[in-house]
């Protein structure tokens, strides 16, 4: 009887214990989610909204480091880089696939892989050490945030000096004569399109 007493004491006490521990856990989630939200709302406007008249923009972020800003700007730069490299992706895909709807492609998804290779190389070849950082702003738990821009008009440039990029990869593919010219149609729409979305 003794023993059994006491198991079920042990066991109410751990379950105290344990209903006490889920609290005291759920009400540290809640404060740091508060915390979060107030850092958030301190934001300057442009860390969440990074447009830029002329410009393709993104806000690259860096945690704090124990060595200062020497390590963590290049890092949030790099970042904003990245950011900024898969904009122009995304915006040359979408041109890209509009041009292949307004244009009637036979091999529609031969094409489609020429272009998507195409373009992984045109974006890898950007030369994004032309954006730069025009903010930056560190918060109060030690994160770095900077805004990094690059001129739509050197966008525009290189997508025009890359054009005989897709060319090439046309060739490669070894596409029939009549392929090859629908191409070369989709690839002037798309040209003409991106000069109107980059400018």
């Amino acid at each position: 009887m003794k023993k059994s007493l006491l198991l079920a004491l042990i066991a109410a006490t751990a379950i105290t214990f344990t209903g006490c521990a889920d609290k005291t856990e759920q009400s540290l989630a809640e404060k740091k989610k508060q915390e979060q939200i107030e850092a958030n709302n301190n934001l300057p406007s442009w860390v969440i909204d990074p447009k830029v008249e002329g410009g393709i923009s993104a806000v690259g972020i860096a945690g704090y480091s124990k060595h200062g800003m020497q390590i963590m700007l290049p890092q949030a730069e790099m970042d904003g880089r990245a950011k900024l490299a898969g904009q122009i992706q995304t915006i040359v895909s979408r041109v890209q696939k509009q041009a292949m709807r307004h244009n009637k492609i036979n091999d529609l998804d031969d094409m489609e892989n020429v272009f998507k290779q195409a373009t992984k190389e045109v974006i890898k070849k950007m030369p994004l050490s032309g954006a730069r950082k025009m903010n930056q702003y560190q918060a109060a738990d030690g994160t770095l945030y900077v805004l990094m821009v690059i001129e739509k008009r050197e966008v525009s440039k290189h997508l025009q000096n890359m054009k005989s990029t897709y060319e090439d990869h046309m060739r490669e593919a070894k596409m029939t004569r009549e392929s090859l010219d629908q191409g070369m149609k989709v690839l002037d729409d798309m040209m003409k399109e991106l000069d109107e979305e980059v400018k």
